[in-house]
């Protein structure tokens, strides 16, 4: 999912937050000015933690905005993708073992 996550941030402009449950509150953090290697490692670290709701990634192709939201390091959700964004992700995907399912 890291992969995804970086091919994302590499090809389309990106905001980048995560959502996460503390106290009983809900906080919502940005990620977006952070350097690649920082947003992985922290990536990392949140995606497995029990304590955070996932992290999202809006990101626009042209006038085309589509989001990816990343929950408890397996599950992802793909939300709106255009043509372009689709076969992207689907390359990345297709090499690594992995593909979309539509539902």
């Amino acid at each position: 999912m890291l992969l995804l996550l970086l091919m994302l941030v590499s090809q389309y402009e990106t905001h980048i937050f995560w959502i996460m449950i503390w106290l009983k509150k809900l906080i919502l953090t940005c990620l977006t000015e952070l350097p690649v290697a920082d947003l992985l490692e922290i990536s990392k670290k949140l995606i497995v933690t029990d304590h955070y709701l996932g992290v999202n990634v809006l990101f626009r192709d042209k006038k085309h905005y589509s989001l990816l939201r990343i929950e408890s390091g397996i599950d992802v959700d793909l939300y709106k993708l255009s043509k372009k964004s689709k076969k992207l992700v689907n390359k990345l995907l297709k090499r690594n073992g992995l593909f979309l399912v539509k539902y």
